[in-house]
């Protein structure tokens, strides 16, 4: 019997859902609020974006522009080099899953539209303050510095 209580203590323990109340914060569906990098807007005027994380430790993020110009033939996969080139360079999804640690967000990213990202282990600071958080990310896609993200709880 105690080795059950023990190896239930520890699966729950390693399970996001079970985390202190304290780190079960991040739960839910968050709206991009402003994108910086280096003080200077990231992803243009008004980003667009959202950030989803559920209670087993899955995570789904979709960052973009704004100002992405729609494509001339209504069919994305006839875009033009620039069309393409647009979309490439004013947006970026992935997925996979995480964990929570006092600010310290680990991410293992499954997959993403920068597939340099794929099967990666990267790691974002976040703060919560009232219904905002802030997300740091040392090491953009772009590259050119780090990046700041301030997502809103979708009511």
């Amino acid at each position: 019997m105690k080795s059950i209580l023990l190896a239930t203590g520890l699966v729950l323990a390693a399970t996001p859902a079970f985390a202190a109340d304290s780190q079960n914060w991040l739960i839910g569906a968050w709206k991009l609020v402003s994108a910086t990098q280096n003080g200077k807007e990231y992803l243009g005027p008004n980003p667009r974006g959202q950030v989803l994380f559920d209670a087993d430790g899955q995570f789904s993020d979709i960052l973009l522009r704004s100002d992405i110009k729609k494509f001339k033939v209504n069919n994305r996969a006839e875009g033009t080099a620039e069309e393409n080139a647009d979309v490439v360079k004013g947006s970026i999804a992935y997925f996979g899953t995480y964990t929570l640690n006092g600010d310290t967000l680990k991410l293992h990213i499954d997959s993403s539209t920068f597939p340099n990202w794929d099967g990666t282990d990267q790691t974002r600071i976040v703060h919560l303050t009232g219904n905002q958080f802030t997300w740091e990310n040392a090491a953009a896609s772009a590259g050119g510095g780090g990046v700041k993200l301030v997502f809103q709880r979708v009511q």
